[in-house]
């Protein structure tokens, strides 16, 4: 019974550990199973949790930032209003990804590869466990940090996030010490496990830079905030769109298909949002609606509906809190004007997915990988970065560098991570039309004119569909409607805020995600208690990488 009990804790808390199975389930030791097995068979499941995280969280995060929202007319859904579900799974996935698919997991292939002088993969844990604890404090805010796989222990205290940031640092700096030490070995076996990188130790180097500069960048309030930090690790990070760190599927199946894809059949309910359509036909930038224009990468990644009559070639989104005001419609004239779902243009009803067919747009496809952190991203934290130290020159140059990376990112070929397919529709963009999209209204011609937000903006499109973790880590920094001051317009030209906001919110935007319902709630009640989380409104409280 103490086992069994001690066991069953673990994994209700979120804390499944490898390295204490022997010590409280000895009896279930099996000597035809591998006790200790090899680090190069530990990594694969721990990148393949990635997507099962960011993916099926973000089906809500990404309607807080309006990359898309529920399309059903003038439905009040929770999420589209900025609320919360006080539900067992709902928003819980980042939370079982870090502390029980990564969990202790990820710290047996730091302690085995210490140990058997792996430096490769001590480097790679390291930098994943980073990417992890960045990635959810800036989810979770306050989440548990040193005591969370501490063996015996049925409570967890919370560490303040400026503790895991400081920690984050720490982490990847002594990832790169391990990758120095990697460097200088033969006889790799890391691309036996490193099914992204295929054991390339440059690009891990690039991604562990990728980390610190979001790290640093994310406190761009604090008096504290170091740019020329923040430049020199955009710098040492994706230096183009083969650096991109993207988790492929081999999708032969419902559970290694991409979960975005028309198998799975997880888009069902939402619908691209007008907040992006307005981005890409031009119209949040240059205040007109008009094909001269409109953006290229629209018809790469938005579906359009089948009118051809609303100016920009009948692509639609809906707003959050009200939906798709033509979505009941079934025939007839306006029937057209439904906004198609994300899997292709003019589609309106979810595949079947008892068939397995590949179609799909963009990154809606059953072999589409999924992008964590690109090129193009680092490029506009670079452009901030210098647009915050007032180098403008040097902010543009980041910028078209970034716009220009985003294009190469839809136009990228795939194959060579485990056959994934390309994400562009029918061919790639050219560079005459890129280039004649540089030179239109949607795009500052020159330094004098650049905004923060032409940067924001553009990085905004750049992200949409995948980064939407790091849109809302920017929203929340301008808090959402933030004015530009150097054109006392919002920094988001027509991100406006849902009709109502959930009435649990008190009028107040989401900044948080509350820690695990079912494990914490009901295991770790009085650390809660503690931190104030019963409070009502407890997700709308500002986080600290935000605060002045």
């Amino acid at each position: 019974m103490r086992n069994k009990l001690t066991a069953a804790v673990l994994l209700s808390a979120g804390l499944l550990s490898m390295t204490s199975c022997k010590k409280y389930l000895d009896i279930n030791t099996d000597p035809d199973t591998t006790q200790e097995p090899s680090v190069s068979s530990v990594l694969p499941p721990i990148l393949s949790s990635i997507p099962y995280g960011i993916q099926r969280d973000g089906v809500y995060t990404a309607k807080y930032v309006q990359n898309w929202n529920t399309y059903a007319n003038g439905n009040a859904d929770t999420y589209d209003r900025h609320g919360y579900s006080f539900s067992g799974g709902t928003q819980a996935y980042t939370w079982q990804m870090t502390y029980q698919m990564f969990g202790n997991n990820l710290n047996y292939l730091i302690a085995k590869s210490e140990k058997t002088n792996e430096p490769d993969y001590t480097a790679v844990g390291l930098a994943l466990k980073a990417w992890v604890f960045q990635h959810t404090t800036d989810y979770n805010t306050d989440i548990p940090f040193y005591d969370a796989f501490k063996d015996g222990q049925l409570t967890f205290r919370y560490d303040t996030q400026e503790t895991i940031y400081k920690a984050v640092d720490s982490m990847c700096r002594r990832a790169l010490t391990y990758l120095d030490k990697a460097d200088a070995m033969t006889g790799s076996k890391l691309a036996k496990g490193d099914f992204s990188y295929n054991g390339n130790l440059s690009k891990w180097r690039k991604f562990v830079y990728g980390v610190l500069a979001r790290n640093w960048h994310h406190v761009s309030n604090k008096s504290t905030y170091n740019a020329d930090s923040v430049i020199s690790y955009c710098e040492k990070a994706m230096n183009s769109v083969a650096d991109d760190f993207c988790i492929p599927f081999d999708a032969t199946n419902n559970d290694n298909s991409n979960y975005w894809g028309t198998f799975r059949d997880n888009m069902g309910t939402v619908r691209q949002s007008n907040f992006i359509v307005r981005l890409l036909d031009g119209s949040a930038f240059t205040g007109v609606q008009s094909f001269n224009n409109r953006d290229p990468r629209i018809s790469h990644m938005l579906s359009a509906s089948g009118d051809t009559t609303n100016g920009n070639g009948g692509y639609r989104g809906v707003d959050p809190g009200v939906g798709d005001p033509y979505s009941a419609v079934t025939s007839g004239v306006n029937f057209p004007k439904k906004v198609a779902i994300a899997y292709g243009d003019s589609m309106y009803a979810s595949p079947n997915p008892g068939v397995f067919i590949e179609n799909g747009k963009y990154l809606f496809k059953n072999k589409a990988p999924m992008p964590v952190m690109t090129y193009a991203e680092m490029q506009f934290i670079k452009a901030e970065a210098h647009m915050r130290k007032g180098e403008k020159p040097k902010a543009y140059d980041a910028y078209i560098t970034g716009i220009k990376a985003h294009f190469d990112f839809i136009n990228r070929d795939y194959s060579s991570i485990r056959g994934a397919l390309p994400i562009y529709n029918k061919n790639p963009i050219p560079t005459t039309t890129r280039d004649k999209y540089l030179a239109s209204a949607n795009v500052a011609q020159n330094f004098n004119v650049l905004t923060m937000s032409d940067i924001m903006m553009q990085k905004y499109i750049a992200l949409w569909g995948w980064g939407f973790f790091e849109t809302w880590v920017d929203l929340r920094r301008f808090h959402y409607i933030d004015n530009d001051p150097a054109t006392g317009q919002r920094v988001y030209k027509t991100f406006n805020f849902p009709t109502s906001f959930a009435s649990t919110n008190n009028l107040k935007p989401v900044y948080r995600v509350r820690p695990h319902y079912t494990s914490e709630y009901t295991y770790n009640l009085a650390e809660l208690v503690r931190l104030g989380v019963l409070a009502q409104d407890y997700h709308t409280i500002e986080c600290w990488f935000s605060q002045p």
